[in-house]
């Protein structure tokens, strides 16, 4: 790891598997086109059929980074990888299917480097899908341990973080699901603080095929990162609710599912 006279500002991490080429290139150029400036794009191949390293020659920039290991070994695999190798101070997350604005490192990286009392500070996302409607996620303010346990976390590929408070964590906990939400619950645990900035900074893809992977059996994962986490955080009965709530959603059918969650979220 650089020594922080030298390090960049901004680790921009990526884990690539399997995304198509046309949305990796739209998120990789979205990124590029950042006014803020100071940044390195690392992008972990997770062993992806896609040829990430061609696509990212295209671009011709010095600033992007691709590494990985020959192999799929995870989501959480990739992430933890991407920190061992990256440069910067802070982190910032993007998934290689999604679109950032402009402005995203210039806003929240500006907000957190204002203010050292946060580890994390998330921007908010519009969600987009071909046959749905868009929808506006986040509400801004502190993310305390009893609203991260209720459900209002920061968005993960909308998020930027300290690299040493991430590091100090030990990185993403081992869940192949709900990898964001057992780190957030490690660094509230160790006293660290998240925040969201009222501003829109990435437009966050999410299909119709995408809410196949939110079923009941699909969630072991979610629950245990809760049951895990939540007594040491404090949670009362509301928090506990949650629990109930994400197995009752995994049993709805997925149309019903989206449905409903369009409503949760237009109404907020």
């Amino acid at each position: 790891m650089t020594n922080s006279a030298t390090a960049l500002a901004i680790t921009v991490l990526m884990a690539e598997y399997n995304t198509p080429a046309d949305r990796l290139r739209e998120s990789i150029a979205a990124i590029l086109d950042q006014t803020e400036r100071r940044f390195e794009l690392l992008i972990v191949d997770d062993g992806s059929a896609t040829d990430v390293r061609s696509i990212a020659a295209e671009f011709a920039d010095e600033r992007i980074r691709v590494v990985g290991y020959g192999e799929n070994r995870g989501f959480v695999e990739a992430l933890n990888f991407g920190l061992e190798h990256a440069r910067g101070e802070y982190i910032a997350r993007m998934d290689t299917d999604d679109v950032a604005e402009p402005g995203y490192l210039a806003t929240v990286y500006g907000w957190l480097r204002d203010h050292p009392e946060f580890a994390v500070v998330s921007g908010r996302a519009r969600e987009v899908s071909s046959d749905g409607a868009d929808l506006l996620l986040g509400r801004p303010g502190e993310l305390t341990a009893k609203l991260v346990m209720r459900g209002r976390t920061p968005i993960h590929p909308a998020t930027i973080m300290r690299a040493a408070a991430v590091r100090e964590v030990g990185g993403y906990p081992s869940y192949r699901r709900s990898e964001d939400l057992a780190l957030w619950c490690e660094l509230l645990l160790r006293g660290y603080r998240l925040y969201m900035v009222p501003e829109i900074v990435i437009a966050y893809r999410v299909e119709k095929a995408d809410f196949s992977k939110r079923v009941l059996r699909n969630r072991g994962d979610e629950i245990r990162v809760r049951l895990r986490y939540y007594p040491a955080l404090g949670a009362g009965p509301r928090e506990y609710a949650k629990i109930v709530t994400s197995i009752l959603s995994g049993l709805l059918p997925v149309g019903l599912l989206r449905v409903i969650r369009t409503r949760v979220h237009q109404g907020s």
